[in-house]
């Protein structure tokens, strides 16, 4: 072997890890914004059904149960959002085999 093919052999190594990691950021930053979107998109969800329930006569109790509906209820709701989003996948990838 000679210097300029083990040059090229050792940038042919360098690309793979580089394209490797820069794919890996690209699906993390997705579904950081996807994950974001889906909070966003919960909350005027948990809004929406939070005022439609019936008032508490204790305004303790009534703030006590707001945090929590409002800091459980959309992250639940991700969690079943994503569930769902892989069943879904998975459903299309046995329909495509």
């Amino acid at each position: 072997m000679d210097f300029k093919s083990t040059k090229l052999q050792m940038e042919g190594d360098i690309q793979q890890p580089t394209t490797a990691a820069l794919s890996g950021c690209l699906y993390a930053t997705f579904v950081i914004v996807l994950s974001g979107g889906m909070l966003f998109v919960n909350t005027f969800l948990c809004l929406t059904i939070y005022a439609a329930l019936p008032r508490v006569q204790s305004e303790d109790l009534a703030a006590r149960i707001g945090q929590m509906f409002f800091f459980v209820a959309p992250v639940a709701l991700m969690v079943v959002e994503w569930n769902l989003l892989d069943r879904v996948q998975r459903l299309f990838r046995q329909q495509a085999a």
